[in-house]
């Protein structure tokens, strides 16, 4: 006879078994629900072909957007027309021209020598890439200023010709000159020329590790009538007597009329630079100024999570653990902290291996863990080719097919780092086996790259533009400058150092020392959008394809939006005015002149009230005017 303690018993281990087996399907369901990539189905219909494209735009063909590269422009009666004056019309800084063009939709034609004042009668704007500017196109010059053309020179004339001749000079408001070269010791870039606040760069500041804020330059002093954006800083300034006012000037904006003159008087602000500095004089050439962005910043480690157990023996002597230890135990809780810190969603391109010829190989063992704690975070994993065995692409693929299909056989990666493989090799290998649902590429930046493109008709190309464990000044002023002009930052943490590491500086404590000094730099941009890159990838492809008039009232601004989807964002930049309220749309303040308007419908109108005016005194009184 079965006693009552031992029924309870019995009734005890039943239901421990039955917890248990519910635990383990929970446990199932929770693996089953992040081993399929939600976001690799999450994804909006555009494609090349629907896009804003170079050639859309382009005045100089036949019949703009009928090649098929693009969607014909949005009302181009409407649009701003820009000249592009170039020498060589492949050369980097006119390709830069010419993309600043496309993000903002711009209407542009290539020059390369410079039109007379008739055939340009219907542009605003006339930019000035790596075409020379001599004493003889001053008569051209001063044409375009007495149509009220905005010129903006990526770089002057030869300071001996300026300093040689004094009507060269006055047109780009320079007094006289006063050194051929002068090496400034920091530099300071004003508030609210970009979205950022100011930035002062100066040796022993907190931009990175590098003493590399000495720039040499032209040293000119300027009439008056200027706007100065950027200047050199000396140490000496107070012992040459020299005023605030009266430092080396490097970015500034000067009159001829009704003509805005926009000087770049530095190398510095060259190369993904120069997008946030034309976009920076834009916006202070009126009461308004209006121009799209994506509003997505990201943050992507890349060779991570890692699968393997490699180069066990260098690992045992720098953390006393094997490789999957140090991934697992040592890695992630730190990873965690510091993503954290940042604040957001985060993306991670996972690696089955690195060594592809140790013979090791890739281990399943910890795939569901790093599934489900990248699920939590949020966050979500896109495949990286990254590798240290410089095998081929084929092979490199075949065999992190065979291990991701037996392992993982529900998970379809769409989101890729290239790594060291060019756009020339992927394209044999995209849309077949384990590549065959990838839409989004990640990959470095390269000399000629857009920092938004299409791979293919159908495959979006985005370039990284920071690294997580460098931050110099140059670094810092690429970063704002994409931020001004794209509301955008891609940045880079690349874990395969620490497994495979070639110095000191590849040793995790320095890098995640390093890397997380980086949610400093961020916090000026706090106001824009943390985003995953699969986020990212919808809101760059709707900025490709949107285009958009705008219409500018005394205290209104109207956009209307071609090929609107869901949502779209600009910038309003206003010097003294403030929103009163919009209609479509949401508005919030990112520095003293800027806002980021998020677009809810096709037509946007923003109603403004003007600051800093004198209003009715409260009690009713006037002061009594002067008599007749």
């Amino acid at each position: 006879m079965v006693s009552i303690r031992n029924y309870f018993t019995i009734f005890i281990l039943m239901l421990m078994v039955f917890v248990m087996f519910m635990f383990v399907g929970v446990s199932s369901n929770i693996l089953s629900d992040t081993a399929a990539n939600s976001q690799a189905q999450d994804r909006i219909d555009v494609e090349a072909k629907d896009t804003i494209t170079a050639d859309s735009l382009n005045l100089a063909a036949a019949a703009p957007g009928a090649s098929g590269n693009g969607r014909k422009a949005f009302l181009p009666e409407k649009k701003q027309r820009v000249a592009i004056l170039s020498e060589g019309r492949k050369s980097g800084v006119s390709q830069f021209l010419v993309e600043w063009c496309v993000y903002n939709k711009y209407l542009y034609r290539i020059y390369g020598s410079l039109p007379d004042g008739e055939e340009i009668r219907d542009y605003a704007v006339v930019l000035f890439g790596d075409y020379t500017v001599t004493a003889m196109d001053l008569g051209v010059l001063y044409t375009y200023a007495s149509l009220g053309k905005t010129m903006i020179f990526t770089r002057l004339p030869d300071y001996r010709e300026i300093a040689s001749n004094r009507g060269l000079g006055e047109f780009f408001g320079i007094r006289a000159g006063v050194a051929e070269t002068v090496t400034a010791d920091g530099i300071k870039v004003f508030s609210d020329f970009m979205i950022s606040k100011e930035r002062i760069y100066t040796k022993g500041d907190y931009f990175g590790n590098e003493d590399d804020t000495q720039v040499s330059v032209p040293y000119y002093s300027l009439a008056p009538g200027y706007e100065v954006y950027a200047v050199g800083m000396l140490d000496n300034q107070e012992a040459l007597g020299i005023e605030n006012k009266d430092l080396p000037p490097l970015l500034w904006r000067t009159t001829r009329g009704e003509s805005s003159i926009c000087v770049i008087n530095s190398g510095l602000f060259d190369g993904m630079s120069l997008l946030g500095v034309l976009t920076g004089f834009m916006s202070h050439l009126g009461d308004y100024y209006v121009y799209p962005v994506v509003n997505a910043q990201t943050i992507s480690l890349v060779d991570y999570p890692y699968f393997s157990d490699e180069n066990g023996e260098t690992l045992q002597q720098l953390y006393s653990r094997t490789s999957e230890a140090v991934a697992r135990d040592l890695l992630w809780p730190n990873i965690i902290q510091i993503l954290k810190n940042y604040g957001g969603s985060y993306s991670f391109f996972a690696a089955s291996q690195l060594d592809y010829l140790d013979g090791v190989g890739a281990k399943k063992d910890y795939i569901g863990f790093y599934l489900r704690e990248i699920h939590k975070l949020p966050g979500n994993m896109g495949l990286s080719l990254g590798q240290v065995s410089d095998i081929s692409l084929e092979d490199k693929v075949s065999e992190d097919e065979a291990f991701f299909k037996e392992y993982l056989p529900d998970y379809d990666f769409s989101a890729l780092y290239t790594a060291d493989f060019t756009a020339g090799e992927l394209r044999g290998s995209l849309k077949s086996g384990l590549l065959e649902h990838i839409s989004l590429v990640m990959s470095d930046y390269r000399e000629g790259d857009r920092l938004l493109d299409f791979l293919e008709e159908d495959i979006l190309s985005v370039k990284f533009n920071l690294d997580g464990y460098k931050h110099e000044t140059r670094d810092d002023l690429r970063m704002g400058s994409i931020e001004n002009a794209l509301g955008m930052c891609n940045m880079k943490v690349d874990i395969g150092r620490v497994f495979y590491p070639e110095g000191d500086h590849d040793e995790w404590n320095y890098l995640s020392l390093e890397w997380s000094k980086g949610d400093t730099y961020f916090k000026d941009y706090s106001m824009l959008d943390m985003v995953p890159v699969y986020e990212m990838e919808k809101r760059a492809r709707r900025f490709l394809a949107l285009d958009y008039v705008c219409e500018y009232g005394q205290n209104e601004v109207s956009i209307r939006i071609d090929h609107f989807d869901e949502e779209a964002y600009f910038i309003l930049c206003t010097n003294n005015r403030s929103i009163d309220s919009i209609e479509n749309g949401t508005a919030k303040p990112v520095s003293a002149t800027k806002y980021l308007i998020k677009a809810t419908d096709g037509e946007v109108r923003i109603h403004m009230i003007e600051e800093n005016v004198l209003g009715k005194p409260k009690n009713g009184k006037t002061i009594p005017g002067t008599p007749q």
